[in-house]
C-alpha cells in the first residue's frame, strides 16, 4: 500500500508539472528541422576569402555565421524573441545580420553575454521582460543560391521578408500561403493553408460524380 500511495503522488506531480507549462501565443513556422539547423564542421581557413570556415562555405557567396555556426548567405536573418509569462505573449524582433561578431544587435559582450538587446516592455502589461532567445530564421540553400526558410522548395519558392516564410509564385503578403500540390501560392482559408488545393479536389470529385450519372 505504501507502494502504491508513493506512484500515485508522483503521477499527481507530473501531471500538474506538464499542466503548467505554457505555449507560445504566437504561431510561428518551424523554420529548421534539427539536423538542419544543426552546426557544421569547421572547414579551416579559407586563403581566398581569408576567414576561417564552415564545411559548406562558397568562395565569394557565403560567409561564416558565429551565432548559427553556419555559412550564411546574402540577407542572412536573426529573430529576437522576449516572452512575457504573466500574459503568456511573445514578442519578435527580426534583423538582417552580415557578422554577428560585430552586429550591434547579436554580438556577444565580454561576458559571452548578448547584452546589448536589453529588455522590452510587453505589449499587454508594459512589464519590462528580459529576451528569451536569439535564433537564425533562414539558412543557406547550395543549390538555389539565396537564404530560405522552412518548407522551401528548390527553384519554386523564395523567403518573403515581409511575411517570414517562403512564398512562391502569384505571392500576395498576407493573403496566400504556397501550395505544395500546384507549385503555387494560392488563397489562405481558415487554417491558415492554401485552401485552393482542397477546393479542387472537391471540383474534381464533382466532375467525376457528373460523369458517372451521364447514361
Amino acid at each position: 500500500m505504501k507502494r502504491l500511495g508513493t506512484v500515485i503522488v508522483l503521477l499527481t506531480l507530473a501531471a500538474c508539472g506538464g499542466g503548467s507549462q505554457q505555449a507560445d501565443s504566437r504561431p510561428v513556422d518551424k523554420v529548421f528541422q534539427e539536423d538542419e539547423r544543426a552546426p557544421e564542421k569547421s572547414a579551416g581557413w579559407c586563403g581566398k576569402c581569408n576567414m576561417s570556415v564552415y564545411s559548406s562555405h562558397r568562395c565569394g557567396l557565403t560567409t561564416p555565421c558565429a551565432l548559427c555556426q553556419r555559412e550564411a548567405g546574402a540577407r542572412h536573418l536573426h529573430e529576437v524573441e522576449w516572452f512575457c509569462d504573466s500574459c503568456d505573449i511573445m514578442m519578435a524582433q527580426q534583423n538582417e545580420c552580415r557578422d554577428a561578431k560585430t552586429c550591434s544587435t547579436c554580438r556577444q559582450d565580454k561576458n559571452g553575454r548578448r547584452a546589448l538587446l536589453g529588455s522590452k516592455g510587453c505589449e499587454r502589461c508594459a512589464r519590462q521582460v528580459p529576451p528569451n532567445r536569439l535564433v537564425g530564421i533562414t539558412a543557406y540553400c547550395s543549390q538555389c543560391n539565396q537564404e530560405t526558410g522552412a518548407n522551401h522548395v528548390h527553384g519554386k519558392t523564395v523567403y518573403c521578408m515581409r511575411c517570414l516564410h517562403e512564398a512562391g509564385k502569384n505571392h500576395v503578403c498576407d493573403a496566400t500561403r504556397f501550395c505544395f500540390e500546384h507549385g503555387t501560392d494560392e488563397a489562405e482559408d481558415q487554417t491558415g493553408q492554401a485552401g485552393h488545393g482542397s477546393e479542387y479536389r472537391l471540383a474534381e470529385a464533382d466532375h467525376q460524380s457528373t460523369l458517372e450519372r451521364r447514361p
